[in-house]
């Protein structure tokens, strides 16, 4: 296949799957595929970081519009203890943890997002609107990057809105800013993490497919 046609397979290979499994009963793999599987994952998250971004965030010298935090098996460990035993959880989340080899938590930092930024500015507020509309759109656009990218070294993904992840006491135990907005976990699969015992789910909207949201425009 050439690179048109190749790129065409991995965007409708993509799937959405939540990997499961019961709390305590991580799915680990040896250290030497782990290993290697984390420089393949730390690449695409860097690799993802080309998507177009329309404004210069300029915070902490970083051009960027958004931020990556990655969680490895040990971390993933730590995490599913702190769910469990600190916070309580007992739902399909705390599954979800126990059965991923990576995480990637990403954020994105917004200009005029709460009202004191806004009234401190000259700007209208259209255009701080627009522009906080640009960069999310922009994370999203890093976000699908990824989840190709990964798809192509076929791990399994599942782009999560974060559930109890994104509350503040969470981002302050993982380290990330108040100021950061949540927009993704990406619970991530490696291919050699074969387990029977996970429960396997795929997303409810793959099927949901058409193209009557196309229009050719003329005049």
């Amino acid at each position: 296949m050439d690179a048109p046609e190749i790129l065409t397979e991995i965007i409708k290979r993509r799937k959405t799957e939540k990997v499961m499994c019961e709390a305590g009963s991580s799915i680990n793999v040896a250290a030497d595929i782990d290993k290697r599987n984390q420089i393949i994952v730390r690449d695409a998250v860097e690799t993802a970081g080309w998507a177009p971004f329309h404004y210069n965030r300029g915070l902490d010298d970083i051009a960027e519009p958004w931020r990556a935090h990655v969680l490895w098996q040990d971390e993933l460990i730590k995490l599913e203890d702190y769910f469990r035993n600190e916070l309580k959880v007992t739902n399909k989340e705390l599954d979800l943890i126990a059965g991923c080899n990576a995480l990637v938590l990403v954020t994105w930092l917004p200009e005029f997002y709460s009202e004191p930024c806004r009234e401190n500015s000259s700007r209208s507020r259209e255009y701080q609107i627009s522009r906080d509309e640009e960069h999310l759109a922009a994370t999203a656009a890093m976000v699908q990057n990824l989840l190709l990218l990964l798809t192509a070294h076929d791990m399994g993904t599942y782009w999560s809105s974060g559930f109890k992840l994104r509350e503040p006491a969470v981002l302050e135990t993982l380290g990330i800013a108040t100021e950061e907005r949540f927009i993704a976990a990406l619970f991530i699969e490696y291919p050699e993490a074969n387990n029977d015992n996970a429960i396997r789910k795929a997303g409810n909207q793959r099927g949901n497919r058409s193209d009557k949201w196309i229009r050719e425009v003329s005049t």
